[in-house]
């Protein structure tokens, strides 16, 4: 009899958890169906070189779910295709904040009590990115990953079996394999906003993009769309990387802002010179939160749907989808650009 359970003894994850999720990968994939018998306890110690009450207590637990059953005399078979409760995803953000905090919950609002989840974060730090996926690679049925561009992100992601990782938020240029998920085109998401608001923003002297944040790191393309946006239209521009604090707000001037000290030191900047914001200073800030809808009296905002995100990765997985998709952006207007 064919033997579908694959075991690495390298792994930290306990060998009879590599066996029951193993028996559920094998279900997803459809190698396995209702019916279909497993190889002995006997057989799988002996061909593996493992304790038998390591095997049976694998085999206990895919009982315990209903997945398999014993028939007496003959073996265990596979009872049920039925994986609703066994959804164990390993969720693994860059930083949390108030939008990625909006996704989390749409996560686990769309899987209710089909999954357990576990969350972890790597700060855009590769070698904790590295050990914490090396940790827990084969301790859960499906991966959801927020990367980010390294030249070695294929090779810290490599111990995850493509067919179970999913990539959302961003799409590192330097990974190369076929992915599964949800992600955001910044560049076009940018180039497009702008271009909704040209009007406007060529009667400001110069626009800032102010590309940094205190709490994560901004993806280049960002960058990209906004500069093409400006070199297309003859828009004077400037890019900076450092805190807005100390620098005087003038009269003319707009900004694209990531970080909320920024958005509010423009604010008050602006409010403590008599600028009229929206006329005489112009901002827009990236990613929705519920502070941008009162702060300054609301400031215009370039965001994803990261609640449609969330809820979108956590379908693909419910359901075994298999492609990428694009998560739309929209300019939420408030007149402050």
């Amino acid at each position: 009899m064919h033997n579908p359970i694959r075991i690495n003894k390298s792994l930290t994850t306990p060998i009879y958890q590599q066996i029951v999720l193993g028996v559920i990968s094998r279900i997803q994939d459809g190698t396995l169906r209702i019916g279909d018998q497993l190889p002995s306890i006997n057989q799988i110690a002996g061909e593996f070189g493992l304790a038998r009450e390591t095997v049976v207590k694998a085999f206990r637990q895919l009982q315990e779910k209903a997945i398999i059953r014993a028939i007496h005399g003959k073996g265990f078979f596979i009872n049920s295709q039925n994986l609703d409760l066994a959804h164990r995803i390993f969720l693994f953000f860059d930083t949390l904040s108030a939008y990625k905090e909006v996704m989390y919950q749409a996560v686990k609002d769309t899987f209710g009590d089909k999954a357990f989840i576990d969350i972890y974060f790597h700060h855009f730090n590769p070698t904790v990115f590295e050990n914490t996926i090396r940790q827990h690679a084969g301790n859960y049925t499906s991966y959801i990953v927020l990367p980010f561009d390294h030249p070695l992100i294929n090779e810290m992601m490599s111990p995850i079996p493509n067919e179970k990782l999913y990539l959302v938020d961003r799409f590192p240029k330097y990974y190369k394999s076929e992915y599964k998920g949800v992600c955001q085109d910044f560049k076009k998401d940018v180039y497009e906003s702008l271009i909704s608001v040209k009007q406007r923003a060529l009667k400001y002297n110069k626009i800032i993009l102010v590309f940094r944040d205190a709490v994560t790191d901004p993806p280049h393309e960002l960058v990209e769309g906004f500069q093409e946006f400006c070199k297309e239209f003859q828009i004077q521009h400037e890019i900076t990387r450092a805190a807005l604090s100390g620098r005087k707000i003038k009269n003319g001037e707009a900004f694209l802002v990531i970080d909320d000290e920024d958005l509010v030191y423009i604010v008050e900047g602006a409010n403590s010179l008599n600028l009229e914001i929206g006329e005489d200073v112009g901002i827009i800030s990236y990613n929705e939160t519920s502070l941008k809808k009162v702060v300054g009296g609301g400031i215009s905002v370039i965001s994803t749907d990261f609640r449609g995100m969330g809820r979108k990765v956590a379908e693909m997985i419910l359901v075994n989808e298999k492609q990428c998709i694009y998560n739309p952006c929209k300019f939420i207007d408030r007149g402050s650009f």
